[in-house]
Parts: structure tokens; sequence; C-alpha cells
């Protein structure tokens, strides 16, 4: 892939297409509150006709979730493509999905967990900068995540420095189990790249498929939730193997909430290494920069994150000055910088 499509920035009188792509949402009170944050931005909805449907673990058939995508990449009165939430299901509409009707109408897509199938295939696919970011159904949660959500979706300009949450709109010991503050230097340097990524278990499912992981000359960010060490060693091992790090200028680790010795409330092993250890032991031998600690995806405070656009990271392992004192006095260890902006004026169908 080489040509990189911006989408239409968002802006108020637009409409937005809702979708459940992935599970169905049990939280009708979540979405009236997002619904009606929305409205106050200016924004309308339209919703899938196949939205509120249910069947096993997913918001409707394959098919039907399909069509509802489709309809609202084709709908010219759709100005962005939001999902309800994540779950399960996505992967299987990659197959089947109309990739030349997606490039031919480049709209802005975004969400995180299952969506990450989705995100990475259209972006590699046709070349649209896609965005990890909340689903509709998890927008509520922050000032912080509303704040980078408008940012990524809703002006053309770079976002810019990635900052941390203030301290009054910190949600500690939230339902994500975030903890603040967390960023930690895995292995300093400085790197500049494309970003791409998601979330590590979708990732790990997608290799070995026509719609894998492209990491040559990227920054990739990854992230997870409540997924035993053991389990993220075992996931990271496999991109380890695959050489995927190997062609990465740099790798961006999420909180990853959960993804602790029994975090995940499952039963644990006994011999379960900490997180911070799987993740030196995996990555420290990489010669790139590796960071910990961003908030994406699993986490009450989430940054949107532009897949496809230019990014740059510095990270410094600045022993002995507690990581709190290096960011309020400007000397942060760790720095990502959204260095390109996402969005356009008009967006331009891709030649894909």
């Amino acid at each position: 892939m080489s040509e990189i499509v911006k989408p239409k920035v968002l802006k108020p009188g637009d409409t937005i297409g809702v979708i459940a792509p992935s599970s169905p949402t049990f939280e009708p009170g979540y979405l009236e509150s997002t619904l009606a944050w929305l409205g106050k931005l200016g924004l309308k909805y339209k919703l899938g006709k196949n939205t509120f449907r249910s069947y096993s673990s997913y918001a409707g058939s394959d098919e039907a979730r399909l069509a509802d995508l489709h309809e609202a990449f084709a709908d010219q009165a759709v100005s962005a493509v939001l999902p309800l939430r994540g779950g399960a299901g996505a992967s299987r509409l990659l197959l089947k999905l109309d990739y030349g009707l997606l490039a031919a109408n480049p709209k802005i897509i975004c969400g995180f967990s299952d969506i990450t199938a989705l995100l990475l295939a259209v972006h590699q696919k046709t070349g649209l900068v896609t965005f990890h970011g909340p689903t509709l159904n998890l927008m509520y949660e922050s000032a912080y995540t509303h704040a980078y959500w408008q940012k990524a979706l809703m002006k053309t300009q770079p976002i810019g420095l990635i900052t941390e949450p203030e301290e009054n709109d910190k949600e500690q010991g939230d339902a994500w189990g975030a903890s603040y503050p967390s960023r930690m230097v895995i292995n300093p340097g400085r790197a500049s790249g494309r970003l791409t990524g998601g979330c590590l278990t979708l990732i790990r499912g997608l290799m070995g498929t026509p719609f894998e992981i492209e990491t040559k000359d990227r920054l990739v960010f990854i992230e997870d939730v409540d997924e035993e060490p053991h389990a993220m060693d075992r996931m990271l091992t496999q991109l380890v193997l695959a050489g995927k790090f190997k062609e990465a200028r740099g790798i961006i680790i999420g909180d990853c909430s959960g993804c602790r010795p029994g975090g995940s409330k499952r039963n644990s092993l006994t011999l379960n290494h900490a997180l911070e250890e799987v993740l030196r032991e995996r990555l420290s031998k990489l010669d790139i920069p590796v960071v910990y600690g961003f908030k994406i995806g699993h986490t009450a405070d989430k940054i949107t994150l532009p897949i496809g656009v230019e990014a740059s990271l510095y990270a410094s392992d600045q022993a002995g000055l507690p990581y709190l004192n290096r960011y309020k006095s400007g000397q942060s260890a760790v720095r990502l910088k959204i260095e390109e902006g996402a969005l356009c004026d008009k967006a331009t169908p891709s030649k894909k």
C-alpha cells in the first residue's frame, strides 16, 4: 500500500451512520447519552437497519451486519461510520467486504477492540486513514476521551503532542482498572513513521490471513484487556517470530487494563510473570524505541489515533527521576506526537 487517502473532516450539521458490525449493545442508556452529546456538537445520526439485532454473539447475521456497513458508506448523506461497540464478529466480514465501494466513498470509521479488524483491513486494502478510538457505547467515559475524539475527527490540523489526562479527569478505580501515572520506557530511542495497530488479540488473529498487519517502517501501537501475562507473552512471541516488530520503527503499548496475574478474573497460573517482565523479555532486545502506558483502547480515558498518518516517538530512560515529576516539569521521558493531519476538507476517492 502506498497512497494514503484522507476522509472528509466531520463538521456540525453532518450525519453519522451508526452500525453494529460486531456484538450487540445492551446499554441503551449509554447510547442515549452519547447521541445527546453528539447533538450538542451539531451532529445528526442515522441508524443502520440491523443496528439492534442479535444473532448468537453478534449483532445480526454476517449478511445483515455487512449490509449496514455497505449502506452507510454508500449513503451520500452520511459523513462518518461509527460502530456501537466491539465484542466479536468483525473479522467474519473481511472476505466479503466491498473494498471498492469503500475506496470510492472514503469516510471516517472509528472504533477499537474487535473493530481493529475493520480498521486494519480497510486501511491496508484501500489506503483510507481509519481511526482507533472509542465506540459509541463508550463515548460517555471522560472529557479526555471527548477532547481527543474531537481533535481527531473534527479538525484537519494534526493532533500534535499526546498529553496525559488532567488529575481531575482521571477515573481512579474505574471499570477498566486504569492506573496513573503509567508511562514506562522499555527501550529508549527516537523514531518516526506512519501509525498502525490496535487490539493485540485481533492483530494476532489476523496473522496468516490476507489482512495481516503491515508493520514495515511503521510506529505500531498495541493494547489489550483482561489477558493474563502468559497470554500476552504468547501473542507477543507470535509477532516476534513472524518478524513483525523487527520491521517496525517503534512500538507504543497501551495501558493493558487487567493484564496482570488474576486480573482477568479467570484462573491464574501461580508462575505468571508480571506484565512488565513479559514486555521487557519480549521487546527490550529490539533495536527500536518501545514504550508502555498510553491511554489507548480499553481504558476510560481514550486517545483517538489515526491509522496511516505520520507520527514521531521519543523515549528517554531517565533513571532515578519519578515519571510524574518529569511530566509536570515538561521533561517527560516519553513523547508521542501526531505530526500529520488525518482529514481533509474534501475527500478524494481512492484509485484502488
